[in-house]
């Protein structure tokens, strides 16, 4: 009987055959992942392009400032924890460093996000698109991307008005400018997103 309809819905079978493959690559449909050791490296230089512009979150003057911030990353990769000076002494906060990727090509894009405790708004403390990648909207991208990963809370970020580019890519994401301070630094803000 199972022979007598597979011969009379061959079309079936066939058509069925290739949605297989599609599901499986968008496993993770957003792209964002996250990092590796591998990528470390890339998240560095990226801080370093950004300090000699001035845009940096870390002063990266010598290479035992380097060395500390990748001590950092390695532990935030491996342990899921953000080392934060607090005062005299060092806080450890929630910490996911994330990247960007479209299927298995190369990492488009990088970001660090850190939180005190579960209550607390995810702060966007650094994020990147690969400059060779720059232009084609995913920058907004990697945005949308981190809203829905740490979703049910809070997105909150902090940059020079210089960074003209990574301004648009948040305000295309969903996020808000709060304020400008006198350093004209903004704050941006994007409301909790629900699955």
């Amino acid at each position: 009987m199972l022979t007598i309809v597979k011969r009379l819905l061959p079309g079936k079978r066939n058509e069925e055959a290739p949605s297989a493959p599609a599901t499986g690559s968008t496993a993770t449909a957003d792209g964002l992942d996250a990092a590796g050791e591998e990528d470390i490296e890339r998240f560095l230089a990226a801080a370093q392009r950004a300090d000699a512009r001035g845009h940096s979150p870390w002063v990266l003057c010598d290479e035992a400032r380097l060395a500390t911030l990748r001590r950092a990353l390695e532990f935030t990769a491996h342990c899921g924890l953000w080392l934060q000076r607090d005062g005299s002494h060092v806080a450890h906060w929630q910490g996911r460093l994330l990247v960007l990727k479209h299927g298995e090509g190369p990492p488009l894009g990088m970001l660090l996000a850190c939180r005190p405790d579960d209550e607390a708004a995810w702060q966007l403390r650094f994020f990147f698109i690969e400059p060779e990648w720059r232009g084609s909207g995913h920058g907004a991208r990697l945005l949308l991307a981190a809203r829905r990963s740490l979703s049910g809370t809070p997105l909150r970020t902090r940059l020079p008005l210089a960074c003209e580019a990574a301004i648009r890519s948040l305000e295309r994401a969903g996020f808000q400018r709060m304020h400008v301070n006198a350093s004209n630094v903004a704050s941006f803000e994007a409301p909790a997103e629900w699955d």
